[in-house]
């Protein structure tokens, strides 16, 4: 059966047969009696919708062309016939409107590769109705819509698209209804570097794809990089407010300290460090942990996690007075010298939880005065400045302000 079947559908068989039958024919017809001995019979056979081809200018676009088949009556010999119905799919109708220009034409339409000049050949319409517009072209940037996510843990780097515009061209009114060039990408599940060759379709303002308009290139290579940059960085927790009583924050911790960051290589390389939201600690008087939500930092970002405990340590309170404390300058400028007139030592009253207060010697605490600012032949009331460990605040410093003078140096 499969052998048979494959038989009907070749067409050199198909016309063999043809030919047999319509000999066939001829030979009964004419051996009938009354037949003419020296003639063929005149049959009528109609080849139903055959395809209407129009040839256009290269500068003008069919828009349309009414109709877009026909119905061809052929008439002659069995055998002539026979043979036009063996070569039927060889015959072309043809509109031929090279020579006009833009508008609606009445355009006659011919045969072409017909199998038998001996065969009369009848369209049921001698006319086809031709749309003609000048063909017009623009440049226009492709644009990627991208659909789903990459397989979990993994992110999207920057795409690559292989060509940096299309030009789209076709019919004037149609051309000017294109406003981008649209590729839709699906990356869902993708495990590694994702690259496909994409269709690309033009588009209107309310993303309608616009039939009759041709893009060149009709497709873009598309590369879309996978990534996984997952890095740990450190988060920064701050009090705001006083305690309330004779009470100070001595200490705050963060648990866990760092999160996991996950986003674009970009992004994540840029990122040092993450600060929580201030914590107030007004009225607190006891040790406190609290939940905080970390903030997103960019957009596209994903977290290990999306909180994180952090304890605010409350001690009590103490207040401790250094004597001797030596001034130092900073801030000298090459070919000055500088001379810290009067008082060269200060005494600091220091604040702070009692456990770091009472246990501050004279060598736990710099202070200083920045004289950047005293220019040669000058002289200038500067503030003490102090730095003291964390959790700790100045209460006073006597002097609050030393004299600096400043003369050209000799070196």
């Amino acid at each position: 059966m499969k052998r048979d079947r494959d038989l009907l559908q070749n067409n050199n068989f198909v016309r063999l047969i043809s030919l047999v039958m319509g000999i066939a024919l001829w030979v009964i017809v004419n051996s009938a009696p009354g037949g003419q001995s020296n003639g063929l019979a005149t049959i009528t056979q109609t080849l139903r919708n055959v395809q209407v081809t129009v040839v256009a200018p290269s500068d003008m676009v069919v828009v349309s062309e009414q109709p877009q088949s026909v119905n061809l009556s052929v008439s002659g010999s069995i055998i002539d016939v026979a043979t036009v119905q063996a070569e039927a799919s060889q015959i072309r109708v043809v509109a031929n409107a090279l020579t006009l220009g833009p508008g609606i034409h009445q355009v006659p339409v011919i045969m072409e590769h017909v199998p038998s000049s001996s065969v009369n050949y009848v369209p049921d319409t001698g006319f086809v109705t031709v749309d003609l517009q000048p063909k017009i072209g623009q440049s226009l940037k492709p644009k990627l819509t991208i659909v789903g996510q990459p397989a979990t843990g993994l992110s999207l780097g920057q795409p690559i698209v292989s060509v940096s515009h299309v030009v789209v061209s076709g019919p004037n009114t149609l051309v000017h209804q294109v406003v981008a060039v649209t590729a839709r990408v699906n990356v869902s599940g993708a495990q590694t570097n994702f690259t496909r060759i994409i269709p690309v379709f033009p588009v209107s303002a309310d993303g309608r794809v616009i039939p009759g308009v041709v893009c060149n290139p009709s497709t873009v290579t598309v590369t879309i990089p996978i990534e996984n940059p997952v890095h740990a960085v450190k988060l920064v927790a701050t009090t705001v407010g006083t305690p309330s009583g004779n009470v100070v924050v001595s200490g705050i911790s963060i648990n866990p300290s760092q999160v996991q960051v996950q986003g674009t290589s970009s992004d994540v390389d840029a990122l040092t460090s993450i600060a929580l939201p201030p914590i107030s600690v007004d009225h607190l008087t006891q040790t406190q942990t609290i939940q905080v939500a970390i903030p997103i930092p960019f957009v596209g970002a994903h977290l290990s996690t999306p909180t994180v405990n952090v304890t605010v340590t409350i001690a009590p309170k103490a207040t401790v007075t250094l004597q001797g404390i030596p001034i130092s300058l900073v801030g000298n400028a090459q070919g000055t010298a500088y001379t810290l007139e009067g008082q060269k030592t200060a005494s600091i009253t220091i604040t702070g939880p009692a456990d770091i207060v009472t246990s501050l010697t004279a060598a736990d605490i710099e202070a200083y005065v920045d004289v950047s600012q005293v220019a040669n032949g000058m002289k200038k009331s500067l503030p003490i400045q102090i730095s003291l460990p964390m959790y700790t605040q100045t209460a006073s410093i006597v002097p609050a302000t030393v004299t600096v003078a400043a003369v050209k140096s000799s070196g």
